[in-house]
């Protein structure tokens, strides 16, 4: 198992959050975490690389655990992919992408800036590279910020709603990117709602509510044949949500 998540915990006062998650992920796996608002899905991902330092629990990457000590050294190969996109907003596209390995893994500046471009490419930006973030779209941001993190070259990319801040035609951008990883073997935890992408890039659906997983599988049985009642209530909705728009 490349990420390994143990038992995870994390209350804020009195208020439980998560209930003692575990999931795991092999190499090249694409996982989908859905579930209701404020059920614990963007905690956990923070949990697992210690943005948020979880109460209890472990975390496994590659068989080393993530612990305080080597916390920056497994954060390079543990990429984080935010809903709210996170760039350097003095910076270029391509100075975004290229100073994650520039600066921290100590890349020559060519090879860097060769490797950025490459990324940004891989993208769909290659033509975008020297404009600001405020003169791109949200759905360009946010493949900036997916270039980011595949320049890393990470072991695995956490995904925290990559698009709940795009409109639909930004989001088919971004989630067409997405696909690709996941089609590419990119091992990805992604918290989403995009149907289409659970469906068509996941190995696997995690429903979560209250904190804890209810349910997990494969697309092809969570969307058909769920077996608790609220994944397949919430999953209905999902569906005619979709349909309907």
């Amino acid at each position: 198992m490349l990420l390994q998540v143990e038992n995870i915990q994390k209350s804020y006062g009195d208020t439980e959050i998560l209930k003692g998650v575990s999931l795991g992920l092999s190499r090249g796996q694409s996982k989908v975490i859905m579930g209701p608002s404020g059920t614990g899905k963007s905690t956990l991902l923070r949990c697992i690389n210690h943005l948020t330092p979880p109460d209890g629990g472990r975390v496994f990457l590659d068989g080393e655990e993530l612990t305080q000590k080597n916390i920056n050294k497994m954060r390079e190969v543990l990429a984080f992919v935010f809903q709210d996109f996170n760039l350097f907003t003095h910076l270029r596209a391509i100075d975004n992408v290229q100073i994650g390995p520039e600066k921290i893994r100590g890349m020559k500046k060519k090879e860097a800036r060769d490797l950025a471009l490459h990324e940004l490419e891989r993208v769909g930006l290659a033509d975008r590279a020297h404009a600001y973030p405020a003169e791109l779209s949200g759905g360009q941001q946010q493949r900036v910020s997916i270039a980011r993190a595949l320049a890393m070259q990470p072991k695995v990319i956490l995904f925290d709603e990559p698009t709940s801040a795009l409109d639909p035609e930004l989001t088919g951008e971004v989630i067409s990117v997405m696909s690709q990883l996941a089609a590419d073997g990119m091992t990805m935890l992604v918290v989403s709602h995009e149907v289409n992408f659970a469906r068509q890039a996941a190995d696997e659906i995690i429903f979560m509510e209250g904190g804890e997983i209810l349910e997990q599988g494969p697309p092809s049985k969570m969307f058909v044949d769920p077996q608790h009642k609220r994944t397949r209530q919430f999953l209905d909705v999902l569906g005619h949500e979709e349909r309907g728009s």
